[in-house]
C-alpha cells in the first residue's frame, strides 16, 4: 500500500459570514460580509463573488480591509500530519514518522486571511 503524508486542515478553503447591515439614508442600505480564506483573495475575485450575488447586490461594493497582494494573515491554524492511503485518502497514521529522520511530523502553521466586504442597495433594488 503507498501512502502520502498530508497535513489536513479543518477549515473550509473559503468561508462568506453575513455580519450584518444597516441604513446609510432614506433609501439606503449596507450589508456586511466577512470572507474567510486559506489563501489571499484578490479584490478582482472578491468582486466577481458580489457580482454573482454571493457578497450581496445593488449599486456599490467594496473591500473594506487591505486586498493588495500583500496583506498579512488574520491568523494561523496549526495542523498536524497524517498518512493516508494514496488511493483511498483514508487516515492510516495520525502519528506519521519521517522515513529519512525516524522522527515524527512536526506540526505546521497554515494562514488564513479575512477580508471585510460592503454592499450598499437603494430601495429600487
Amino acid at each position: 500500500m503507498a501512502t502520502d503524508v498530508m497535513f489536513p486542515n479543518a477549515r473550509p478553503s473559503l468561508t462568506v459570514e453575513h455580519t450584518g447591515g444597516k441604513q446609510l439614508g432614506n433609501c439606503y442600505s449596507a450589508t456586511f460580509y466577512r470572507v474567510t480564506s486559506t489563501t489571499r483573495v484578490s479584490k478582482k475575485s472578491l468582486e466577481a463573488l458580489n457580482h454573482a450575488g454571493v457578497l450581496g447586490f445593488g449599486q456599490g461594493f467594496c473591500v473594506k480591509s487591505p486586498c493588495d497582494g500583500k496583506e498579512a494573515p488574520a491568523g494561523h491554524d496549526t495542523l498536524t500530519a497524517a498518512e493516508v492511503d494514496r488511493e483511498t485518502r483514508t487516515v492510516v497514521s495520525a502519528t506519521p514518522v519521517n522515513r529519512y529522520t525516524g522522527k515524527p511530523y512536526e506540526p505546521i502553521q497554515s494562514p488564513y486571511y479575512v477580508y471585510l466586504c460592503e454592499a450598499t442597495c437603494d430601495s429600487g433594488d
